[in-house]
């Protein structure tokens, strides 16, 4: 189907937000993603990319996306109305709303499928005890930081944790994610769902000290690249 592009929003040089207008009846899961189609230099090429944008979120769906290269490069380069070749929603990596807690790790743009679950639990008013993990270069990497703080300030169950590694002027917890960071914000590691998404050596790195936090490796959901 196509998509046709209502708002292009960039949060800094590198990242931007694609709000395309909802078709009718559409329906997908927070944490899904869509399949684009897009011609570059005569040639289609197709990428994933997952929704930053919550199923309650009627009117429009949103992807939030760093500018790279060949696909990322020319949908930056998009205006209101273009048109997009999508195909989906795909995915495992999504929301499991019986769970009573989870803990999602996110590494740059990683944050993307956590921006919709965060979302979801909040507009849904779910009872989910859920903890936000987030790993940026510098402060200005830390996108949505202001909706994750509104959260966390207005619903009980969820707490919101951002890093920078590479900000000295940050004024919150500076450094990577690492055992003590999380340790100092996860109260139940037995009983909990963790959520991973990022680059594929910071998603590795997590899942091993989890694993060595003695987590069940079933507990431990992916979503990784490069």
């Amino acid at each position: 189907m196509e998509l046709v592009l209502e708002e292009k929003k960039w949060h800094n040089d590198e990242i931007y937000s694609l709000k395309f207008i909802r078709p009718t009846d559409f329906s997908f899961k927070p944490g899904q993603f869509m399949t684009v189609f897009l011609d570059v230099d005569g040639k289609t090429e197709k990428r994933g990319y997952s929704f930053s944008s919550s199923p309650t979120e009627k009117d429009f769906l949103m992807f939030t996306i760093k500018k790279e290269k060949f696909v990322s490069k020319k949908l930056s380069e998009f205006e209101t109305g273009d048109k997009l070749e999508v195909k989906g929603p795909f995915g495992i990596f999504f929301l499991d709303e019986s769970s009573d807690n989870i803990v999602m790790i996110a590494g740059g743009t990683g944050i993307t499928p956590f921006r919709a679950m965060s979302k979801y639990i909040f507009d849904k008013g779910l009872q989910i005890k859920a903890t936000l993990f987030f790993s940026a270069r510098t402060k200005n990497d830390l996108i949505f930081r202001e909706e994750f703080e509104y959260m966390s300030k207005n619903k009980k169950n969820f707490r919101f944790f951002p890093t920078t590694t590479r900000d000295d002027n940050f004024e919150g917890h500076k450094g990577k994610i690492d055992e003590k960071f999380l340790k100092d914000g996860i109260d139940n590691f037995g009983s909990s769902l963790f959520y991973i998404c990022g680059p594929k050596t910071f998603v590795e790195i997590i899942a091993q000290i989890l694993l060595k936090l003695k987590v069940e490796k079933s507990r431990i959901k992916v979503d990784k690249w490069g």
